[in-house]
């Protein structure tokens, strides 16, 4: 699956769902439909690979929040892996950080060592 702003990539026997662009009023919809979607399909955790959004405002803020409800009741993590510095920033401003998990790197989010990393998908790539 793939948009403009959201591409599902297998990274070695997990599944990640990269973001690209903005995270707006015109991005949640999407998100809302790919995560419900990886949910469905029995995903062990859904990890948002964030390194890629460029902004992310309430409307963006409140689908995340709305993600982690619908993960939650699914018993899915939801993790964000690697924001960006403005990302980490809203999130720590409106203390969504504090109920959303975050990790460092994509490596972090699915658990893996950094000598197993080899496999994981370079942003824009």
């Amino acid at each position: 699956m793939s948009t403009s702003r959201f591409m599902i990539e297998s990274v070695g026997a997990d599944r990640v769902l990269v973001l690209r662009g903005e995270l707006d009023i015109e991005a949640g919809p999407w998100l809302a439909c790919a995560a419900e979607d990886a949910v469905e399909q029995g995903w062990d955790r859904l990890v948002l690979d964030c390194r890629q959004v460029s902004f992310c405002d309430s409307s963006g803020l409140n689908t995340l929040l709305r993600l982690r409800a619908v993960t939650s009741r699914a018993g899915v993590p939801l993790v964000l892996a690697d924001p960006p510095r403005s990302m980490r920033h809203v999130l720590r401003i409106t203390e969504t950080d504090r109920v959303l998990t975050l990790t460092d790197t994509l490596e972090e989010a699915l658990g893996r060592r950094p000598e197993e990393a080899s496999d994981s998908p370079e942003p824009g790539a």
